[in-house]
């Protein structure tokens, strides 16, 4: 089958409601598939919240030890990358950092709470 034959078969088909079709010629098989109408309208969608997980197990930390104060409180606006928090592995800190822009919430975890891989940590806007 020719690029040319291909191009015919998907020129015709086009906007005809057909979502899939399998053609076989010999040996070869192809198998187009195609937007329905309803598939290829575009819908707004919203992007699912920012998440502020624990990267480790390991003791909520919502300061670092040297600077005596939590580097972000509910309502403030942290940016991608930011260190919202750390998590304490042995005398180990890891930072949690802000994987999108977003609005801090509420702590979910108190200083020295124990946490899981991926816990949430804090709500977000």
């Amino acid at each position: 089958m020719t690029f040319e034959e291909i191009e015919t078969i998907v020129r015709r088909l086009d906007g005809q409601h057909v979502a899939t079709v399998n053609i076989r010629s010999g040996e070869a098989h192809l198998r187009l598939r195609f937007a329905t109408a309803q598939a290829s309208q575009s819908v707004p969608v919203e992007p699912p919240p920012a998440l502020v997980m624990a990267p480790s197990p390991g003791r909520f930390r919502p300061e670092h030890p040297l600077e005596g104060a939590p580097r972000f409180s509910e309502g403030d606006q942290v940016g991608k990358g930011e260190t919202i928090a750390f998590i304490e592995v042995n005398d180990l800190l890891l930072p949690v950092a802000a994987t999108a822009d977003l609005t801090l919430g509420r702590a979910l975890a108190k200083d020295g709470d124990a946490v899981g891989w991926g816990t949430l940590l804090y709500e977000t806007r």
